[in-house]
This record gives C-alpha cells, sequence and structure tokens, in this order.
C-alpha cells in the first residue's frame, strides 16, 4: 500500500516536472503562432493565469519582456502606434515585481522601455528609462549604447546641451574602458556634430567639423562595413558647407554622398538630389539645379523639400504660375497622399494639425507667401497681396498649432528662428495693401507670444480654480528652476564635475516641473486647455478701451533691414514705412552712445540735435507727429528703438527741442501684455518701500550718497518704510517684496554680460533670474538705478532686462532706466515724480512733469538728456494713491461691514413693520 501511494506520488512529481519543462516551449509557440492578435494575447494571458504558482518572478518578467519585444518587432514593421502602446504595456508588466529581479534582467527592461518609448514621442520617460540603465547596468556596451540613446532622447525635446554630454559620457566611457566598439563610438561622434548642426551651422561650424574629423579618423582603421558612416560624414559636411556658403565645396561631399549610395536607396538618393539642386541653385546654375531636383521627386515623389526649392528655382527666373504651384505641390504632399494640386489652394486647419512635419510645413508655406509677394514685385497685381496675406495666415494658424504641440523649450527655439520674420513679412503685406487692422494684429503677436505666456498660466489656474496648495507647488518648481539656473550663470569657473552637477540640477527641476504640470493637467482639464490659450487683444478692444481724444498709441516691427509703424488715433490709423533702417541702427547706437554722458560744449550738443532728429524723422513722421502733439502717448518699440528714451528726441535742430516738451509718453512690450496684466487684482498690505544700500560690500561698486536722502524724502511724504544702508539686504528685500504696492530701489545695477542683469544690494547682488523666481503685488516698481531697461536682445522676444523680470514677477508697472544715472539728478527727478503721484496724476504724467521741471530749472551741460532722459514709465499709467496709511484694507473691511450691518438692520425694521 505504501508503495503504491509512494509511487502514484513519484509519477505526479514526474508529471509535474515534465509539465514544467515544456510551459518555456508552450510560450514561445503561442508568441510565434501564426493567429490574430487578440486570440494570441488571450493564449499569453491564460498562459500566465494557468503557471502563476509555478513560475518564479524573473521567468514571469522575461516572458514579459520577451511578449513585449515582439509586440515592437511586429510595430516596426507596420508602424502601427496601438502594437507600439502594446510593447509598452507588456514591458512594464515586466517590470511589476522589480524587488525580485536582478540588475541584469531591470537594466534589459528599461533600455527596452527607453526604446519604446522614444519612438512613442515620450522622450522625457524614456530619459528615466536610459537613466535607470546607467545606473545599474553592468554590460560595459549597453552603457555605452545607452549614453547615446540618452543623448538622442534630450536632442528630441531640443535639450542640446544635455543631449551633448551624454554623448559625451559614452564616448569617455568606452575610451576609458578601453572597450573595442568604435562603431557606437563613431555613430556618437556624428550625432554630436547632428546636435550641432540643430544648434546653428554658422555659429557651431568649428564643432560640427571637429566631430566629422575626429569620426572619420576612427573610420580610417575598422575593418567594417562603414559605407553608411561615412555617408553620414559626408551629408554632415556637405550641409555645413552649404549652410555657411561654400557652395562649390559642399557639392563634392554630396557627390560623394551619391557615389556611395546602393542603386535602390531611393530615399537618401532623393535627399542628397536635393541638395545637390540646392547647392546649383545658390550658384544661379539653374538647368544643374532643374536637373536635380527633378531626380529628387523621381526617386520619391512625396518628398516635399525638392518642390518647395522647384519653387525658389521657378520664382528666380520670374516664371512665377510655375513657382508657386510648386510650393502648393510641397504643401498638398506635407498633408494629403491624393495628386490633386491647385497652386491657389488653401489648406483646412484639420489638416494642418494633422500634418506630420508641420516645421517643414510651416516653411513651405512661407516660401509660397513670399513666392506672391514677389509675383506682387514682379507686376504689381493686388491680387497677388491678397493670396499672399491668407497664406501668411495660415501659417500663423500653424504657429499656433506648434506651439501648442511643443515643450516650452522647443517652442521657444523655434519661435527666435521663424516667428519674427514670418510676421514682419505678414506687415509688410497688410503695409502694401493698407489694411491696418490687421498689421496690428500680426505687430501684436510678433511681441506678445511668448510675454503672454506666464501670465495666461496664472489665469489658467485662477479659471481652473486649482487648489492653493496646488498653485504654490507649481509655483516653487518654477522658482526653483529659476534659482538653479542663475546658479548655473554664476558657475562658469567652476570645476568640470561640479559645473555638471548643477546643470544636472537644471535638467532634474524642469523634469520635475514638466512631470507635475502633467499631473495636473489630467486631473484638471480646464488648466490644460487655458494654460496654451495666447490670445492677441481684438483690434476692436484695443481701439475701444486705449484710444480716445487725448490717447493715441504708435507701435512698431522692426528687424535689421525693415521696419514699420501703426499710429492708431481717434481719427483713425497712419501706417507707415521706416525707410532706410540699417542707417537708422547705426543712427540709435550714436544716440545711445551721446545719451549716455554729460554734453559738454556747443559741438556736442549740435551733434546731438542732429543724431535726435534725423531719428525722430525716421520714426515719427510728420503726418505722426501732427497727430500726437498734445496727446498722451502709448509707445510699443521693437528691436532697437526699446534702447532710446523718446523723450530725448528732438522734434527739429534748434537747442533743446525735445520730443517731451510736446507729448506725454509712457511705453508697454505689447497691448495685449499690458491689457492682461490690468485684469490682475493686486492685494499688497502696504503702500511703500524703499531700498537704499547706499554703501556696498561688493568692492567694485562706489558710494551712492544721495540715494539715501532720496528713499527718505519720498518715505516721509507718505509715511512709507525703508530700508537703509546695511538693512538694505538682499534677503530683507526678497523678503518684503511681495507685500508692498509701490517698491522703489535707489542704487547700482547693470546689464552684466548682456545675458545676467543684476541690482545691487548693500551685501549681494539680485540677478535677472532670481527676480523671475519671486513674486509681488506692486502697482509700481521704480529702478531708480542704472541701465534697468537693457539687456540682451533675443529676436522673437524682446530686451531682458531687469524691468522685464519685474514684469514677470507681478508688477503692473516699472519705471527703468536706459543707461547709467546721474545720482543727484535722479534724486530731484524721483521726489517731484512721487510730489506729482501725490497730486493725482497719472505715472507718466508725474514723470514728464518731472523731467519738464528739471530741464526749466537747470542750464548748461545740466540739460543734457544725460540727466533727466533715461528714465521711462513702462506699463499701467493709472494714478495711485499715496496718502497717509497707504493700502489699508482693515478700515476698508470695518466699513463694508458697518454697511452690511445697516443694510440688514432697514431690512428687519422694515419687515417688522
Amino acid at each position: 500500500m505504501n508503495y503504491t501511494i509512494s509511487l502514484v506520488l513519484f509519477i505526479l512529481f514526474r508529471t509535474s516536472l515534465v509539465c514544467y519543462a515544456q510551459e518555456p516551449q508552450d510560450f514561445n509557440q503561442i508568441l510565434n503562432a501564426d493567429i490574430d492578435i487578440e486570440l494570441k494575447e488571450q493564449k499569453i494571458d491564460s498562459f500566465f493565469k494557468r503557471n502563476a504558482p509555478i513560475l518564479s518572478a524573473l521567468e514571469t518578467s522575461d516572458y514579459y519582456r520577451q511578449f513585449g519585444l515582439w509586440y515592437f518587432r511586429n510595430w516596426n514593421k507596420n508602424k502601427n502606434k496601438t502594437l507600439l502602446r502594446k510593447a509598452i504595456l507588456y514591458t512594464k508588466k515586466s517590470k511589476e515585481n522589480r524587488s525580485h529581479l536582478d540588475n541584469i534582467s531591470l537594466s534589459k527592461i528599461s533600455y527596452n522601455l527607453g526604446v519604446f518609448n522614444s519612438k512613442n514621442s515620450d522622450f522625457f520617460a524614456a530619459i528615466d528609462n536610459f537613466n535607470e540603465v546607467t545606473e545599474i547596468c553592468t554590460n560595459e556596451r549597453k552603457v555605452i549604447s545607452t549614453y547615446v540613446a540618452l543623448g538622442e532622447a534630450h536632442q528630441k525635446i531640443s535639450d542640446f546641451h544635455k543631449a551633448l554630454k551624454n554623448i559625451e559620457k559614452g564616448i569617455e566611457f568606452s575610451i576609458v574602458r578601453n572597450i573595442n566598439y568604435q562603431k557606437k563610438i563613431v555613430d556618437g561622434y556624428l550625432q554630436m556634430a547632428d546636435i550641432y548642426s540643430l544648434m546653428g551651422y554658422k555659429e557651431y561650424a568649428t564643432e560640427i567639423q571637429l566631430n566629422i574629423e575626429k569620426a572619420d579618423s576612427i573610420l580610417n582603421l575598422v575593418l567594417y562595413d562603414k559605407s553608411g558612416q561615412k555617408n553620414r560624414i559626408y551629408q554632415i559636411e556637405g550641409n555645413r558647407l552649404l549652410k555657411t556658403g561654400k557652395y562649390s565645396e559642399a557639392a563634392i561631399f554630396f557627390f560623394k554622398v551619391l557615389e556611395n549610395l546602393h542603386p535602390n536607396d531611393s530615399i537618401n538618393r532623393a535627399i542628397t538630389h536635393n541638395s545637390i539642386g540646392v547647392v546649383f541653385l545658390r550658384l544661379k546654375k539653374y538647368e544643374k539645379a532643374m536637373i536635380h531636383l527633378q531626380k529628387s521627386i523621381l526617386y520619391h515623389p512625396k518628398l516635399t523639400l525638392p518642390y518647395e526649392n522647384l519653387g525658389d528655382l521657378y520664382i528666380a527666373k520670374e516664371e512665377f504660375d510655375k513657382g508657386l504651384y510648386q510650393y502648393q505641390k510641397a504643401i498638398h504632399y506635407a498633408v494629403s497622399n491624393d495628386n490633386e494640386v491647385k497652386y491657389d489652394d488653401l489648406i483646412s486647419k484639420e489638416k494642418l494639425e494633422l500634418a506630420v512635419n508641420k516645421y517643414y510645413l510651416l516653411h513651405h508655406l512661407i516660401q509660397k507667401a513670399n513666392g506672391w509677394m514677389h509675383y506682387y514685385d514682379y507686376d504689381q497685381g493686388k491680387n497677388h497681396l491678397i493670396q499672399a496675406l491668407k497664406t501668411f495666415k495660415q501659417a500663423d494658424e500653424l504657429v499656433d498649432i506648434i506651439r501648442f504641440e511643443s515643450t516650452a523649450y522647443k517652442s521657444k527655439l523655434f519661435w527666435r528662428e521663424q516667428g519674427a520674420s514670418l510676421y514682419m513679412k505678414a506687415v509688410e503685406t497688410c503695409y502694401l495693401l493698407q489694411k491696418p487692422e490687421e498689421a496690428y494684429y500680426f505687430m501684436e503677436k510678433n511681441k506678445a507670444l511668448l510675454l503672454l505666456e506666464d501670465i495666461t498660466n496664472e489665469q489658467a489656474k485662477e479659471n481652473a480654480k486649482l487648489p492653493v496648495t496646488i498653485a504654490k507647488r507649481e509655483f516653487t518648481l518654477k522658482q526653483a528652476i529659476y534659482l538653479s539656473e542663475n546658479e548655473l550663470n554664476h558657475s562658469t569657473t567652476n570645476p568640470k564635475d561640479s559645473l555638471q552637477l548643477i546643470k544636472d540640477k537644471v535638467y532634474r527641476n524642469k523634469r520635475i516641473y514638466e512631470k507635475f504640470i502633467d499631473s495636473i493637467s489630467h486631473v484638471y482639464p480646464i488648466y490644460a486647455a487655458n494654460k496654451k490659450k495666447i490670445t492677441v487683444l481684438p483690434y476692436s478692444t484695443f481701439n475701444a478701451t486705449y484710444i480716445s481724444e487725448e490717447e493715441v498709441v504708435v507701435q512698431y516691427i522692426l528687424n535689421k533691414n525693415q521696419g514699420y509703424g501703426l499710429l492708431t488715433s481717434i481719427a483713425g490709423s497712419v501706417f507707415f514705412e521706416i525707410k532706410d533702417v540699417p542707417i537708422l541702427q547705426k543712427n540709435v547706437l550714436s544716440l545711445l552712445k551721446k545719451s549716455s554722458q554729460p554734453l559738454l560744449n556747443q559741438e556736442e550738443l549740435d551733434m546731438y540735435h542732429k543724431n535726435a532728429n534725423a531719428i525722430f524723422q525716421q520714426i515719427i513722421p510728420q503726418e505722426v507727429y501732427d497727430v500726437v502733439k498734445g496727446k498722451k502717448l502709448t509707445i510699443l518699440p521693437d528691436h532697437t528703438l526699446q534702447q532710446i528714451s523718446f523723450d530725448g528726441l528732438t522734434t527739429s535742430i534748434q537747442e533743446h527741442s525735445y520730443f517731451i516738451k510736446d507729448t506725454e509718453i509712457r511705453y508697454a512690450y505689447s497691448m495685449s501684455y499690458l491689457d492682461r496684466k490690468n485684469q490682475f487684482l493686486h492685494y499688497p498690505k502696504y503702500s511703500f518701500m524703499g531700498f537704499a544700500p547706499v554703501t556696498f560690500t561688493i568692492k567694485e561698486l562706489g558710494d551712492l550718497r544721495f540715494s539715501k536722502e532720496e528713499v527718505i524724502s519720498i518715505s516721509d511724504m507718505f509715511e512709507g518704510n525703508t530700508l537703509v544702508g546695511e538693512k538694505a539686504t538682499k534677503s530683507n528685500f526678497l523678503d518684503t517684496i511681495n507685500q508692498y504696492g509701490i517698491v522703489h530701489l535707489s542704487t547700482h545695477a547693470d546689464v552684466g554680460d548682456g545675458t545676467d542683469p543684476w541690482i545691487a544690494f548693500n551685501d549681494e547682488k539680485l540677478s535677472l533670474n532670481e527676480i523671475y523666481a519671486t513674486k509681488n503685488q506692486s502697482d509700481m516698481v521704480v529702478l531708480s538705478a542704472c541701465k534697468t531697461s537693457l539687456g540682451e536682445l533675443k529676436q522673437g522676444e524682446g530686451v531682458m532686462s531687469l524691468a522685464r523680470g519685474f514684469f514677470h514677477s507681478g508688477a503692473k508697472s516699472v519705471v527703468s532706466s536706459l543707461w547709467t544715472a546721474n545720482d543727484k539728478s535722479s534724486k530731484e527727478l524721483m521726489i517731484d515724480f512721487y510730489k506729482e503721484i501725490d497730486r493725482g496724476a497719472t505715472k507718466a504724467s508725474a514723470l514728464r512733469n518731472a523731467k519738464l521741471n528739471y530741464i526749466n530749472t537747470h542750464n548748461g551741460s545740466e540739460l543734457s538728456p544725460f540727466y533727466w532722459g533715461a528714465l521711462i514709465l513702462i506699463g499701467d499709467n493709472t494714478p495711485l494713491s499715496l496718502s497717509s496709511g497707504g493700502f489699508d484694507w482693515y478700515w476698508i473691511w470695518i466699513g463694508l461691514f458697518v454697511i452690511v450691518i445697516l443694510v440688514v438692520s432697514v431690512f428687519y425694521v422694515r419687515r417688522k413693520r
């Protein structure tokens, strides 16, 4: 009996072993079976349920990993996104019991997830996956591959410096460990060359060439098939030479690419023939260009680039209909696969949204619009301008789509490259058609898009009614980004390893912020919908709100070569072109130099007046001057016009015929930004705070002996608070800035190296990034210091000044300076300014009256604009209340409470009767 039981148990045990041994084969049979995907999923799920008791965590993980890999391989064949999502899903399942997995298994899973997420365009998730691999992987070749993959993922989110750093790490790792992995190292150098190309062929031509040479030097020593990598070298070098204007040399490298390509490699042959076509187009060898562009199309009929280049070719030959037809083909094939094309077609917004490569599509649209304008230049046909304007409007729609879909950094990078030129050409079209209202829109879009991003985010939080804790968390995370960027700006002299730690911190803070925004966007969809909804102030609202019998607005759009101005008044618009813009740019630089020093003799005075009047005539034509004289004028300057004081321009060559004598002037970054700022309500606890360090522990800064008298005089006038001398520290400023309605700083400031302006306190400097990291409740910030309206001029963004920083952190208006202020005259101007404010004057009127009073009470060299012209008002112009007690909300609430009690009492008495 016992023997029988033992025998049965032995047979059952052997059977279970056989079954267990067959399970992997069972899994592989299901995986490789030629059956429907849904059925395969069911069988795989059944396999896991059936064998759950006997499968180890390691085996379960490995099977899920294999299943994910199977999905990825099938996605690779037909590019069905559903398969890729399944690959990610099952690969994630393989990681669920990670505590039971060894580092080898975890690194395989994380690497696969990194690759899959990259292919799914979830680059932030891919970066997290690849970072985990670098921390735990022991396979040295896999580590190198992971660093290169990390670089590619960072490149995709336009974090180029991080991309370069990771690829460098992979290459250094290989060299230090002496790993014979030349192919991957060559790929790394070529990837770095590609990244530098994206950053700018002209700016980084040396770095591109250096990385190509390093890759080529390795390829000369290897035995494997290097034709593919050689071709990449030739292509990158050809592009570098093409972009830097060395066309004939570029052609040599492109022909080398053609020699090495396989006859059946139609895609790369199409790309290379297109590049050669561009070379000959630039050399104006149109017949040769035509041959290669047509060959490109022959190899790949739906590649859009050769069609655009053919469009350029035909336009250059003044065959405009043919050129426009080719542009339309490029646009058409970017959004559709059918073959019916008409050259005056427009694309629906739905198709714009579905386009795969929107950056190429935008360029096609801009080139087509420019083609219509060339057609107009040729025969003056008004319809060509109408078509150009329609196309520019489509390009503008696409800009919004691109911006909505892109990361913040990528959006900003694109904006600097494309946006500014797009809107200048659109304004030019409006000028030729004399459509001032439409020009207003494009001028506003040119200035307002990036300005409005942060303020729109604040409104989105209000609209979505985000809980206070979440709103505070959002600000804290954004603050951490600014502070870490500031740390990086001031750490250029640190050791290399230390510098890298700070760069890692900047990236980590940005990544945490992105994750947080993604998480709250899912929970609060209204916030996500409103966050990127950037809208320009409608012309009708602008006209009704900011234009009156007394108030007029002049706005400008300017670049290095052309410019336009638009005056809007109650009587209508004056739309004008600025002639000889390169000469204007030289005159502006000359005037800035003359303004920033006293005029010591008659010769210097005459030169100044001549310079100032030449600029005035260029940017304020007579018909504009006739309207703005005696009015309240809001000016929206652009480009280098942001660096001059319009007050100090002269209306004639007569001595002291300053524009300020005719007009009250204030400035704004954009009307849309000004209007949105005015919608925010401020609730400061106190009225006025003045800061005057007087002396400085920073060695290079001298004493400001008049600054103490300046802030105390103003404070006594209105019973405000002051922090003077050693109390005027950076930490005290940061602790109090959010509590005051008016903040006045009388101190030193400068633009630094142009990219990092600062303002000084007794113990430390406060930088622009640190100002971005603060919040204030100020109706007005007064920067009685040097060059607080100057900074780096960024195309498509404007001047990165201290004034802009205070607007970013909450201020409604800022009084700032355009050059080094004189301590004594600044004190006089400021005291008079506040006296005028106390009498009920608007801020612009108060500043003008203070300047006029100075002009009328001084003579000789002290009349130079150097002494009085630097200070300007930017932003809101409403009067301020600075009477005793300031913003005493306590008494306001008491008053409201008394009114409520009275109303309730009256109601009760009446009801009782």
